[in-house]
C-alpha cells in the first residue's frame, strides 16, 4: 500500500487546521436536502458530486461517502456505520 502524502503536513491536527483555514470544519457529512452534495460540521457546502447530474442517485451518494470517509479519516475521525 502506498503512503498518502501531503505536502507541510505532519499530522491530523495540521490537517484539520489546513481545512479550517479553507473555511471548512470537519466532520464532513452528507446534505440532508441535496443527493451528492458534502458540507462541512457547519452545514456549509463543500463539494457537489455529480454537478452536471450524468449519474444515477445511487452511484452519486455512493461517490459522495468515499470522499467523506477519506477526508474524515485524514482528519482523525473513524469510519462507522449508521445505527
Amino acid at each position: 500500500m502506498t503512503d498518502l502524502r501531503f505536502e507541510n503536513l505532519a499530522t491530523t491536527d495540521d490537517f484539520k487546521a489546513l481545512m479550517a483555514a479553507a473555511g471548512v470544519r470537519l466532520p464532513l457529512n452528507l446534505s440532508a436536502d441535496d443527493v451528492g452534495v458534502i458540507v462541512d460540521a457547519d452545514g456549509r457546502d463543500v463539494l457537489t458530486v455529480d454537478v452536471d447530474p450524468e449519474r444515477n442517485d445511487e452511484d452519486v451518494l455512493r461517490i459522495a461517502l468515499w470522499i467523506i470517509t477519506a477526508v474524515n479519516t485524514c482528519g482523525g475521525f473513524r469510519a462507522g456505520r449508521p445505527t
